[in-house]
């Protein structure tokens, strides 16, 4: 019992040996909340305007690859297509697949980036740091925030803004936009409405380079642009500085879905489709290493595999016994098993022969004579003590063995031990 306990507890040391040091660590688990997915029905997700589209026969298109693959689906047009993307995104936009976003983007399609700037979606918390960085990237625009523009115009002292700050999250969830002059964009439409899950700040946005920016709507508690417009080469770049504003919840609030439909009939180019950016919200369809160590089946599955290796090392495996008493060896055994061994390999005849040729070659070793085992009956004749009834006897079973006939092989090596002891 003690062994076995011993085993169990080196089992799982080296279990928990090998997963701290080669097996990778699934996060956290996180609350299950809704995110912007073409597929999801929750609150945030765009499943209504998936569906408001299909009703429409307007073509719509999930993007599980990342942007390398914008032109691969053989159902879009190289150009006029229209791509809905939300930030923060779950998996970054990578260096080379923002070029080649631009790229196709200034060859003619269209760009919506719906950003979490200015609601705060409960899921947007993770990738709010790099926000504004990827929006600045994607879209080319320098963001900041309306209080650190008047804090710079004004000189400031870091009190004045730490209240401003402090302001900024006694605001309103609730967020509603209006036009800012008339655009197509904004034929029909009166009022934006959308709530925020947190509270959030008001941003200002400026162009990165020559090109202009065009803001088309604005917060109507404060006037700050909500909505802009950008040329890129033959393309355009829209930004939303709301992340839920065509979401599953507030689609049907105030003019929403009116300023879905504008967008779609402004930018969409007949043939061409719209297409839900799925890919960076985490939903991909090539293989994703952190989405498999973090699925719960595989953890399930080794957890099995752990279980039964432990119950066979410690349940099934024969454990050495208690050693016997160490006894002395017994000669007579030993010799008894040394002559079966010989017996089960050794033919009678053989034996004989070599009995034979050790006798008759002390006699030769006696006599100072060639060793080569050949017999000396004259000699042993010739001795007085030696009858003649033995020799003769010798010399039939001599005759026997070289004839390989059957002999009595005892009785050759009682005879010769009898005629050794004469002799010598």
């Amino acid at each position: 019992m003690k062994e076995r306990l011993v085993t169990l507890g080196l089992a799982v040391a080296a279990l928990f040996l090998c997963y701290a040091l080669f097996l990778p660590k699934p996060p956290p688990e996180k609350l299950e909340q809704t995110r912007p997915l073409s597929s999801d029905s929750g609150a945030s997700g765009y499943q209504a305007a998936w569906r408001w589209l299909k009703a429409e026969h307007i073509p719509v298109i999930s993007l599980r690859h990342r942007f390398e693959n914008l032109s691969a689906d053989k159902a879009q047009r190289r150009t006029g297509n229209v791509l809905f993307t939300t930030l923060p995104h779950e998996l970054p936009v990578r260096p080379e697949e923002a070029s080649r976003l631009d790229e196709w983007i200034e060859r003619g399609n269209s760009l919506v980036i719906a950003a979490a700037l200015d609601d705060t979606p409960a899921w947007a918390l993770a990738g709010a740091g790099r926000l504004v960085r990827d929006v600045g990237r994607l879209a080319r625009l320098k963001l900041e925030t309306t209080e650190t523009k008047e804090a710079a115009n004004k000189n400031s002292s870091a009190a004045q803004t730490l209240k401003s700050a402090l302001k900024t999250l006694s605001e309103s969830r609730d967020i509603e936009i209006e036009p800012r002059g008339a655009h197509p964009l904004m034929k029909g439409v009166h009022s934006l409405k959308l709530s925020s899950d947190l509270p959030a700040s008001r941003w200002l946005a400026t162009p990165m380079d020559s090109s202009g920016v065009l803001q088309v709507a604005q917060a109507a508690d404060g006037g700050n642009a909500v909505i802009w417009i950008r040329r890129q080469g033959n393309g355009q770049v829209i930004v939303l500085g709301v992340a839920g504003l065509f979401s599953n919840r507030d689609l049907g609030s105030a003019d929403n879905a009116k300023l879905l439909a504008n967008l779609i009939g402004w930018s969409l180019e007949p043939g061409g489709a719209v297409i839900f950016d799925d890919a960076h919200q985490g939903a991909v369809d090539y293989y994703d290493a952190k989405a498999f160590f973090k699925d719960p089946r595989l953890h399930h599955t080794l957890w099995w595999l752990v279980v039964l290796w432990l119950a066979f090392v410690v349940g099934i495996q024969r454990f050495r016994g208690p050693l016997p008493d160490r006894q002395s060896a017994d000669v007579t055994a030993f010799v008894g098993s040394s002559g079966d061994f010989f017996a089960s390999v050794l033919t009678p005849p053989g034996v004989g022969a070599r009995l034979l040729a050790n006798f008759f070659n002390s006699i030769h070793r006696r006599l100072g004579t060639r060793e080569d085992g050949s017999p000396v009956w004259e000699w042993l004749s010739s001795q007085a003590s030696v009858s003649r009834d033995a020799i003769r006897e010798l010399q039939e079973l001599q005759i026997r063995v070289e004839s390989g006939r059957r002999f009595d092989l005892p009785r050759l090596q009682n005879l010769l031990s009898e005629l050794r002891g004469k002799i010598i």
